[in-house]
C-alpha cells in the first residue's frame, strides 16, 4: 500500500496541538528530527501569519504508539517542528513581536509577548486552524526517516548533515555526536550556537573521524562524508578506539595552543584547526616511538600562525606564504591537503 493512503488529513486549532505538546502526546523525534533552528525573524514571521489569518503549510504527524493506561494516541512530528516549537514558545511568552521582523509596523500587536495581545488576537491565536496530515501506526519508522527526507530534500531549509542525520542513525553519527560533547570545543570556541545548531560541529567532527579512518588523502566532499555515513553506519568496530585517539589528540592540541592568544581567532577557522588536527596526530603518533618537545613545537605553531595573521611585509616566511596561497585556493584536491599538513610539520617540527 502507497504511503499517500495511509494518510489521513485533519485541522486542529492551536489549542488541541499546544495541549497535546505540552502533556508529551506529540514529541519531536530527535533520530531524524534536526535541532529547532529558527532564528527571531522567523519566529515573528510565523506569528504574524496566524494573527493575520494567512495559512500555513501542513504539518505532518505520526501515531506511532498508544498509551495502554490512558489510550492516547502518541504522535511524533515528521515535519512542522520549527513551527510547532515556536508557537509553544510565543504561547510561553519567551519572545515578542519586535518590530525588525514584523511587516505591519501599524499593527496593536508590534512589541508583544502573547500574555500582552488583545482578548480578540488571542482568541484568534487559539482558534487557528492548522491542516494537519495524520499517518497510520502501521508505517514503519525507516518509511517515516524516508518521508522526511522526501518531504525536505528538494528544500533549501536542511543542509546536508541535516539530511545525513534523518538518512543515518547509526554508529558513525552516534560517534560524532559523543565528540561534540567533549569540553575543548567550548573552551575554544570553535563552534558558534548556530554551527551547532545546524549540525556543523558534527559535520566537522565527521571529516576528522574520516582523516582516522582513511587519511588526509580522502577529500572532505559532501558525498565522501556521505560514504562514510553509509560504509560506518552498521559496522564500525573501531568506533571506540577511534574515540579515544581523537580525544587524545585534542588534549595535545590543548598542550600546544592552550594560553596562547593567537589561536582565540585560529581555532574557530575549521580550515586552520583541521590541520592542526593533523598536526597534532603526527605527533600522536610520534610520541609512541621517540620524546616530542611539545613546548618547542607550540612555540612554532604560535609563531607560524603569528606571521600568518599579520601578514605583515617585513615579516616574510616562504613557509607561511606557501600556506597562504593554499589556504585561498581550498583544499578539495588532495596535493593541497597533503602540502599544507607538510607546511605545518616541517616548520614546527
Amino acid at each position: 500500500m502507497r504511503a499517500i493512503d495511509l494518510i489521513k488529513v485533519e485541522s486542529k486549532d492551536i489549542k488541541w496541538l499546544s495541549d497535546n505538546l505540552k502533556s508529551g502526546i506529540i514529541t519531536v523525534d530527535n533520530s531524524y528530527q534536526r535541532k529547532y533552528i529558527w532564528q527571531p525573524k522567523d519566529q515573528i514571521a510565523l506569528i504574524e501569519t496566524i494573527l493575520l489569518g494567512y495559512p500555513i503549510p501542513e504539518i505532518y504527524l505520526w501515531a506511532n504508539d498508544t498509551n495502554p493506561d490512558t489510550g492516547d494516541t502518541m504522535y511524533s512530528i515528521v515535519d512542522g517542528q520549527q513551527r510547532l516549537t515556536t508557537i509553544q514558545m510565543y504561547l510561553n511568552d519567551e519572545f515578542k513581536l519586535s518590530k525588525f521582523g514584523i511587516d505591519n509596523e501599524d499593527a496593536d500587536y508590534l512589541g508583544k509577548k502573547f500574555s500582552e495581545l488583545s482578548k480578540e488576537h488571542k482568541q484568534e491565536f487559539w482558534r487557528y486552524q492548522f491542516s494537519s496530515r495524520f499517518i497510520n501506526n502501521i508505517v514503519s519508522k525507516e518509511e517515516i526517516a524516508k518521508l522526511f527526507l522526501r518531504l525536505n530534500r528538494t528544500s533549501t531549509t536542511l543542509n546536508p548533515q541535516e539530511l545525513r542525520n534523518a538518512e543515518f542513525n547509526g554508529l558513525f553519527l552516534t560517534l560524532a555526536e559523543d565528540i561534540s560533547k567533549h569540553d575543548f570545543w567550548n573552551t575554544y570556541e570553535v563552534f558558534t550556537k548556530i554551527d551547532i545548531r545546524r549540525m556543523q560541529d558534527i559535520q566537522f567532527i565527521s571529516t576528522l573521524l574520516i582523516f582516522i579512518r582513511m587519511g588526509i588523502e580522502q577529500d572532505n566532499s559532501q558525498r565522501s562524508i556521505n560514504k562514510a555515513y553509509d560504509q560506518f553506519n552498521e559496522n564500525y568496530p573501531e568506533a571506540e578506539q577511534d574515540k579515544n585517539i581523537i580525544f587524545n589528540i585534542l588534549a595535545i592540541i590543548d598542550e600546544l595552543v592552550g594560553g596562547k592568544d593567537i589561536f582565540k581567532s585560529v581555532l574557530k577557522r575549521k580550515g586552520h584547526l583541521y590541520f592542526i588536527f593533523v598536526l597534532s596526530y603526527y605527533v600522536y603518533k610520534m610520541k609512541e616511538i621517540k620524546e616530542i618537545n611539545l613546548v618547542s613545537v607550540s612555540s612554532k605553531l604560535e609563531e607560524f600562525f603569528t606571521i600568518y595573521e599579520e601578514n605583515s611585509p617585513e615579516k616574510i616566511d616562504d613557509l607561511v606564504e606557501e600556506y597562504r596561497f593554499l589556504s585561498q585556493e581550498g583544499s578539495k584536491k588532495s596535493h593541497n591537503r597533503q602540502r599544507r599538513y607538510e607546511i605545518l610539520k616541517s616548520y614546527c617540527m
